[in-house]
């Protein structure tokens, strides 16, 4: 992920295709998020700190991430277009294992383009403990595959379409007035990158559902620059591992020799 200084009108767009940049972007994957949002968080200028600040108090004060889903909640069942148009269905997405599902708002974002480089260079980790890792983003059209392009990734991106998943899980807000003008004066529609109307964003939030559809961790935050680790995201997948492991044990104890049961 380029942290250089760039102009405020440059700064948060869709990272156009380049020839060197999935590897200038893999590159950075040696640094944790939050050491990446420190070093983003440095080209600020007035006017982004005050959009920033805005927007996260508006967040905190309407208290938007209180109707998100939680830890032991059943996660609802959807069926979304990847960037090539294939349809997939949830049930299909964790049928052999838990399933992380994470929101972010768009290529645009900075924030998210490296939380996304950051998903992938952990991806095969997670597929190491049996998990599928899916994102999901509000933007539409050729958006998702432009951005799978721009960033060389290898990952399930999900259209949400017309917000229906993400109204679902509660991360979901509509963008304050004041919000659409600075993004506006940025050169951004969203109801163009998102085929809606309405002017709508999800709080990035990072889920682990657990292969009967279980809620088994829930990272939501208000303040979209920070991200979970997926350190933290692999520590959530060994602890499902282990508990779905324990169970079987303890199955296995309490019914032995069952019909259909195998050789221990």
């Amino acid at each position: 992920m380029s942290t250089s200084r760039t102009p405020t009108d440059s700064r948060f767009q869709l990272i156009e295709p380049q020839l060197d940049e999935p590897q200038q972007m893999l590159d950075q994957t040696d640094k944790t998020l939050a050491r990446i949002r420190t070093e983003l968080l440095t080209t600020f200028n007035a006017a982004d700190w005050k959009s920033y600040n805005h927007l996260v108090r508006w967040l905190r004060d309407t208290d938007v991430a209180s109707h998100a889903l939680k830890v032991g909640d059943d996660a609802p069942d959807f069926l979304l277009p990847d960037a090539d148009g294939r349809l997939h269905s949830s049930e299909q997405l964790r049928s052999n294992g838990p399933l992380v599902l994470s929101f972010f708002r768009g290529g645009w974002c900075p924030f998210c383009t490296a939380e996304l480089c950051a998903l992938q260079a952990a991806k095969d980790e997670f597929e190491s403990v049996g998990a599928t890792l899916a994102v999901v983003t509000p933007e539409t059209r050729d958006f998702p595959r432009q951005l799978k392009r721009s960033l060389g990734l290898d990952l399930k991106v999900l259209s949400d379409v017309d917000y229906g998943v993400a109204i679902s899980y509660g991360v979901l807000f509509r963008v304050p007035d004041e919000m659409k003008e600075h993004y506006s004066a940025l050169g951004f529609d969203f109801g163009a990158r998102h085929g809606s109307p309405e002017w709508m964003l999800p709080i990035p939030a990072t889920y682990v559902i657990d292969a009967e559809g279980r809620i088994r961790s829930a990272f939501v935050e208000p303040d979209f620059t920070i991200r979970e680790e997926p350190s933290q995201i692999l520590a959530s997948l060994r602890q499902v591992a282990s508990t779905s492991l324990a169970r079987e044990a303890e199955g296995g104890k309490r019914h032995p020799g069952r019909c259909g049961d195998d050789p221990v």
